[in-house]
């Protein structure tokens, strides 16, 4: 991959063959990057089982408007990722990779859009840069390969801010519509802040480039008709099926209250995401402090505008970036609106009460891409490093790598520390190796900068970055699933008989939501000793999901019942069994 990488990256030709070339490379990194494996780990609980166990409902009832989860509204999250789910499970089947694939495929789409936009802002090779480095970021991989609807969420930010730039030089009233319908289908995916973030991102890039007259655009009126087409129908179809019930639970409880007070115990100071960025857009985090002390200088040191980085000579910025040969608003404009897009969602989410990872995800894209425009000036030799400066980013690089390992070996209980005791996932430090790819990447790097190869060192820092990423997500992600109990228990126990006449609780296990997807029926929950008894007590075959040690304080209760199946418990640090009350018929 390195040698495609640096050929692709130094390539010459055409604007078009440039493009597919482009793409080429990104396809087939983002096919490893997210598809390899994607169905091999069994789902994490709460949020995949709950999100695929309500579009697998939605698909078997044919209820396409209210979304349940055991027989209950889900007032979580809106439709889209639920439709998106079905259809999946309609044409592929009903497993983890058909559960996964809309976040995959919106994570693929959102790599692809990236690169667009960082070729038509600065330069194609500084497209692909941010393109490859905002794939193999920890925390776009993640959402990529999980199951709810952030990977949605933020393939329709980037297109709504990508859909804004493109048509910024000549606004007409089909670029207002479709910045309407791409937030419409954002609200679908997460709520309101597909539509309110965007939109203020939108509005600041907008007043800071002294073009605020297009607010007062009478064209606007497009927009929010593309709005209401993509977001009112389900809304008014949901109210009229709750009565206003999912409206209130969704956007009084899971929007507003979230941002007002502390839900679920995620809470956080200021602090919180500036530090969960640096973790989520590791190994690449190393080059931040270059890429923020550059754009200090363009911003207080540099000419009037900030336009002090005039594009790559190899590459001609406007021409070549947009084949149509539609003028660029320019690279100071350019500037404005990543860093609104970062400071928006930085300060928003910092603000909010209740703060969760995966919340500032749509800051990645524009800080690949300004991560991106860097590297690749200093490769071209327009933005001058001095050579201790990038030693010592490859030897940041290398330390990444050494503490991935590190961590990979005491979290499988290889290097025994004694707070990780008795919490050690012993198949993990099988893949504590991945680390050395950076250590490898970091050291070709250096030494090919030293020599003055500047594109083959940002080819072995992209591979080595990549390629750690495809091993994370494809083999360290599936080897916590002997840890996770869900489908281990209802394969074993017989409990997935969607044909026989079967009853399934849980008892003590709240975050054990998967168990409705394992088993295709609803799971009933028991909240006392006495409704888990009960249940055993059924004349209809049942099977009864608890703790072990719950189990032993209720066996002497329940004659006839024993148990069929025990599994270790990832979410309590305990086993869990699966609990008959009757012979299982051979």
């Amino acid at each position: 991959m390195t040698d495609n990488c640096n050929a692709v990256m130094e390539s010459d030709g055409g604007a078009a063959a440039s493009r597919l070339r482009h793409h080429a490379l990104l396809l087939a990194a983002g096919l490893g990057l997210f598809f390899f494996n994607l169905g091999g780990p069994s789902l994490w609980d709460v949020d995949e089982g709950r999100n695929s166990s309500a579009a697998l409902a939605m698909c078997e009832a044919g209820d396409w408007v209210v979304p349940t989860f055991n027989g209950a509204l889900r007032v979580d999250k809106p439709v889209l990722l639920y439709w998106l789910q079905a259809l999946s499970f309609h044409l592929l089947g009903i497993d983890e990779f058909a559960a996964r694939l809309p976040s995959a495929l919106a994570a693929l789409l959102t790599m692809v859009l990236c690169y667009e936009l960082g070729r038509r802002m600065f330069s194609a090779a500084a497209g692909l840069l941010a393109g490859l480095i905002a794939g193999s970021a920890p925390l776009f991989c993640a959402a990529a390969r999980f199951a709810n609807p952030d990977a949605l969420l933020n393939l329709f930010t980037v297109l709504t801010l990508f859909l804004f730039w493109r048509g910024l030089p000549r606004p007409s009233g089909w670029w207002h519509f479709s910045l309407g319908l791409s937030m419409g289908f954002g609200t679908l995916a997460k709520g309101l802040i597909g539509f309110v973030l965007p939109q203020a991102v939108i509005v600041i890039t907008l007043l800071a480039s002294r073009q605020g007259r297009l607010l007062r655009d009478r064209r606007l009126l497009l927009g929010i008709l593309g709005f209401c087409l993509a977001a009112l129908p389900w809304h008014i179809a949901i109210i009229l099926a709750t009565k206003w019930e999912f409206i209130s639970g969704f956007y009084l409880n899971h929007n507003v209250n979230r941002f007002l007070q502390t839900m679920e115990t995620h809470g956080g100071g200021v602090y919180l995401y500036p530090a969960i960025f640096l973790a989520g857009f590791a190994p690449w985090s190393v080059f931040l402090p270059l890429v923020l002390w550059h754009e200090a200088r363009l911003i207080f040191g540099g000419p009037r505008g900030g336009t002090a980085f005039h594009g790559c000579p190899d590459e001609p910025r406007n021409p070549s970036a947009d084949p149509a040969g539609n003028r660029s608003p320019g690279e100071g404009t350019a500037r404005i609106l990543l860093w609104s897009w970062i400071g928006v969602y930085l300060v928003f989410f910092s603000l909010s009460a209740t703060k969760l990872p995966n919340y500032i995800l749509p800051i990645i894209v524009p800080a690949a891409i300004l991560t991106g425009r860097y590297l690749n000036g200093w490769r071209t030799g327009v933005i001058q490093l001095t050579p201790w400066a990038w030693q010592l980013a490859c030897a940041a690089l290398l330390l990444v790598g050494v503490l991935a390992s590190m961590g990979l070996l005491i979290a499988g209980g290889v290097i025994e520390l004694e707070v990780y005791r008795g919490r050690s996932f012993g198949e993990l430090g099988a893949w504590a190796p991945l680390g050395l790819l950076l250590v490898l990447g970091g050291l070709l790097a250096a030494w090919q900068a030293r020599r003055g190869r500047h594109t083959r060192a940002l080819a072995c820092c992209v591979t080595s970055a990549v390629l750690l990423a495809i091993g994370a997500g494809a083999g360290v992600n599936a080897a916590f699933d002997p840890y996770k109990a869900p489908r281990i228990l209802v394969q074993q126990s017989g409990a997935c008989c969607p044909d026989q006449d079967l009853r399934i609780g849980a008892f003590g296990l709240s975050q054990f939501a998967s168990l409705t997807f394992y088993s295709r029926r609803d799971v009933i929950t028991q909240r006392t000793e006495e409704e888990a008894l009960d249940l055993l007590r059924y004349p209809t075959p049942t099977v009864l999901f608890l703790a072990e040690s719950a189990w032993r304080q209720l066996a002497d209760r329940a004659p006839g019942a024993h148990v069929v199946a025990r599994s270790f418990n990832l979410y309590r640090n305990d086993f869990v069994v699966a609990v008959k009350n009757q012979p299982m018929v051979e």
